[in-house]
């Protein structure tokens, strides 16, 4: 153990939580080696404290992330008998600095750090620890693989802009102090906690955090950049009355318009009437979709936010008027020109969004094998429920009377787990000999994937 002063010239104050405080320190072994030091405020009896070596642990972790905007940890050590973190010290101001400030962002600086973060997500939430192989290939979630970092704590105070030496701005996600690798230790961590505002649904119920938790954070810093408010603000920490009304909201109330909320602020900044939202559809579907009460319909990582912004811009996302929470986003511009019946995937953390134009007389509906040689259905669900099987169920169509056609759902193999058509799931299942006809809105079950059937 060593005493901070006898390593560090301590050069300013950052900032000061309830769990630790961050200093800008100078190295005094080498005066050229300025870092931000983060110090928890809990007193360690011995260097093999549990604390201490869970700390460490994590830390080990950290440090091998190499990323343009994600703070680069350099060590850990004990300073004045308390675990402290030495990082990168980025020179900037914070996203929490900067709206106070200018109120809220522009359209296009928004969208620079959307860019920025879910790059950083997207290299988080897909990371490889050493040593902790996937219990199960085939999905992006942490809660089966366990192959993700997760920031835990996304909000403005934790996010820098920069400059490079190019004068391009670089936002920096810093203070992984709450995240965690083992999500099961959550549970029993000040981990949980986190800014009450940006506070995922799960969270609030206590239910295992995952890699959408991070998503919906986001989200909300996203709302806040655009509207120069968080969606669901909240006065006094200490006023229980507010904490549970703010806890109800984020678990159940819907999310202020987003566009409203903007031309509200616009409105405010210049004294003058806003006379149209300069929100794109696809971005406010996009935040839309972050702020998303259930995890499953959220973007699972950082990955497939990143992909949908970049679908955005590109003019790839087809949206309905009024589009649906929840309701699969077509990215595919040749899709929008197919006609005809189809079903639509309900995503959850196995199987992702997906949409199967019925085209033929007879298609098969099964679990995608992509092994070389494999047979595959005509629809090869894209999913790592093994409740699904290869050749699960079948869709028959007919020619009728009117020159159109009728569908019909039948599982005739039948499948071992069964099909559950119009009914939750493992409940009443279709018999051999059971053809049930389709209209616009049926659904059924395949295994924990829902699929719904949409008559053009």
């Amino acid at each position: 153990m060593q005493e901070l002063a006898s390593k560090y010239d301590i050069l300013k104050v950052i900032g000061h939580g309830g769990f630790s405080a961050v200093f800008k320190a100078r190295s005094k072994e080498d005066p050229e080696h300025v870092v931000a030091l983060k110090q928890l405020d809990f007193v360690l009896t011995s260097e093999t404290a549990k604390e201490y070596t869970d700390f460490k642990n994590e830390v080990e972790i950290l440090k091998q992330l190499d990323h343009p905007n994600i703070v680069k940890i350099y060590g850990e050590y004990i300073l004045d008998n308390k675990p402290s973190l030495e990082m990168e010290f980025v020179d900037g101001e914070t996203l929490e600095t900067l709206l106070q400030r200018d109120g809220y962002f522009s359209i296009e600086d928004t969208m620079d750090v959307i860019a920025q973060m879910a790059s950083a997500l997207s290299y988080c939430h897909h990371y490889y620890v050493s040593g902790n192989m996937p219990q199960r290939k085939g999905t992006d979630s942490v809660i089966i693989n366990r192959n993700a970092i997760i920031h835990n704590d996304i909000n403005p105070k934790n996010i820098i802009r920069t400059k490079n030496e190019d004068g391009l701005y670089r936002y920096v996600l810093i203070d992984f102090g709450l995240s965690f690798v083992d999500p099961a230790a959550v549970r029993h961590s000040k981990k949980e906690d986190g800014m009450a505002e940006y506070k995922a649904p799960e969270k609030w119920r206590g239910a295992l955090v995952d890699t959408p938790s991070d998503i919906y954070s986001l989200g909300v810093v996203i709302y806040e950049l655009l509207t120069g408010a968080v969606p669901f603000p909240v006065k006094d920490y200490k006023q229980t009355n507010e904490m549970a009304a703010l806890e109800e909201k984020h678990k159940a109330a819907p999310v202020p318009d987003l566009c409203d909320a903007r031309m509200d602020a616009f409105r405010e900044k210049t004294s003058e009437p806003a006379e149209d939202c300069d929100i794109p559809a696809w971005l406010a579907l996009l935040v839309q979709t972050c702020l998303e009460k259930e995890p499953a319909k959220r973007f699972k990582t950082g990955r497939e936010l990143a992909q949908f912004f970049y679908n955005g811009l590109d003019g790839k996302i087809e949206i309905t008027e009024k589009e649906a929470p929840g309701s699969v986003i077509d990215i595919d511009p040749t899709i929008a020109e197919k006609k005809g019946a189809s079903l639509e995937v309900q995503s959850n953390i196995l199987t992702e969004a997906q949409q199967f134009f019925i085209e033929k007389d007879y298609s098969t509906i099964g679990r995608r094998n992509d092994l070389p040689g494999a047979e595959t259905a005509d629809f090869s669900i894209r999913t790592s429920d093994r409740f699904i099987s290869k050749n699960h169920c079948q869709i028959i169509r007919r020619a009728d009377a009117e020159g159109g056609y009728t569908y019909f759902l039948q599982d005739k193999m039948p499948s071992k787990n069964g099909t559950f058509f119009n009914t939750d799931k493992n409940t009443i299942r279709l018999s051999a000999t059971t053809e049930a006809a389709l209209k616009e809105g049926d659904y059924f079950w395949v295994g924990n994937t829902k699929l719904i059937f949409h008559q053009s």
